[in-house]
């Protein structure tokens, strides 16, 4: 937005008035009709006049860079059209798969999205940014490799050791252009997901977080730092996961879920 003020010379923002609105008044043209940003921007299923911004053909020379950033925000309203499709059709099984995933654009360079596993992966990772940033270099090779080949890469960082493959994926399989797929697996025999934990032990809001946090020996104190919950909580959420589970320690928790116990019967209706 502070280009886009640079661009048009106003220095300080307009009174509040919402992000888009500003945005549409400072990028106007002299054929736009009122309102055409808030239609270009509405989802594919509501009613809007075109499912693009306004053509800009016939501007004149002074609004020549006005006409530069509307090319550069049609591209970004066409990417964001494309990617609320997928996320409402591919997007939904995307996030059911239990192997992390994150798909790149076709130079690998551009992270576009990545599956709930990946991020639950990343969240108990201590060293997040590292491998974050393995994960991004996986998708560079295989764009550079240009397919020849899948790239597998394991390595151990302090949450485990992990398996990276990467591969390309060929245009309208995962995203309308070619794209790269990494595929993140953790190794390391260890704790359920906290879907599992919802799924087999009936675990319910916060407390599959709290369970997997103390079942690799974080204090109350640190939970609740990971979390931004008060150690209060969090000792009310652990006697509760604790309780539910029948056991009576976090040394018990961690056997517990690492060796896939039996799933706590339902209480008694009386």
């Amino acid at each position: 937005m502070r280009r886009v003020r640079a661009v048009r010379g106003v220095g300080n923002p307009a009174p509040p008035s919402g992000a888009v609105a500003e945005l549409e008044a400072l990028l106007q043209l002299p054929n736009d009709e009122p309102g055409w940003l808030h239609a270009a921007l509405k989802p594919a299923g509501a009613e809007r006049r075109g499912s693009h911004l306004p053509a800009v053909t016939g501007a004149p020379e002074t609004l020549l860079p006005v006409v530069s950033l509307r090319c550069a925000l049609a591209a970004g309203v066409a990417a964001l059209q494309r990617l609320r499709v997928w996320s409402s059709t591919l997007g939904n099984v995307f996030d059911g798969v239990d192997t992390g995933m994150a798909i790149f654009g076709n130079d690998g360079l551009r992270e576009v999205v990545r599956n709930a596993r990946l991020e639950e992966l990343l969240e108990m990772e201590p060293e997040r940014d590292c491998l974050v940033e393995l994960i991004a270099r996986q998708a560079r090779q295989a764009a550079e490799s240009r397919g020849l080949r899948e790239q597998h890469r394991e390595l151990e960082l302090t949450g485990g050791t992990y398996r990276l493959i990467a591969s390309l994926a060929a245009a309208g399989t995962l995203l309308p252009e070619p794209a790269v797929l990494v595929l993140t697996e953790c190794l390391t025999p260890g704790l359920p997901t906290t879907r599992e934990l919802r799924i087999s032990f009936g675990l319910r809001g916060r407390e599959p977080e709290v369970a997997l946090l103390a079942a690799e020996g974080l204090s109350n104190a640190a939970i609740a730092d990971r979390l931004r919950l008060s150690a209060h909580t969090v000792r009310h959420y652990l006697e509760r996961v604790l309780d539910r589970l029948g056991l009576h320690s976090r040394k018990a928790l961690a056997l517990h879920l690492m060796g896939g116990g039996e799933r706590p019967r339902p209480p008694d209706d009386a």
